[in-house]
């Protein structure tokens, strides 16, 4: 398989992250997937065992270079559905011919 890399210099890394992760809307706490929120009601409830949001799991590095590779495949989906649809307009042949026998 091949590798797509770039090199940035040591001290631009903390900017590009930090303005992919606004850009993309990263969040340190997300949605707790286990969240139940049936169980507020309990007289027992302790929202540090059923929290409805925990950290991230994913790091702004993580999210970063995820984002890039997701920004590759929809820049390539899009330009080959372009192409395609050219090629489609292409092939149709010109609009038949349709008269009224009437006039």
């Amino acid at each position: 398989m091949a590798s797509f890399s770039i090199e940035i210099s040591d001290d631009q890394v903390d900017r590009i992250i930090t303005a992919m992760c606004a850009n993309y809307d990263y969040r340190t706490q997300i949605s707790n997937p286990d969240y139940d929120p049936a169980l507020e009601h309990g007289e027992d409830y302790d929202p540090a065992t059923n929290p409805a949001s925990v950290n991230n799991p994913e790091t702004p590095t993580q999210f970063t270079n995820r984002m890039v590779r997701e920004y590759l495949q929809n820049n390539t989906i899009a330009y080959e559905v372009q192409v395609a649809k050219v090629q489609a307009q292409s092939q149709v042949a010109l609009a038949p011919t349709i008269t009224d026998p009437a006039i």
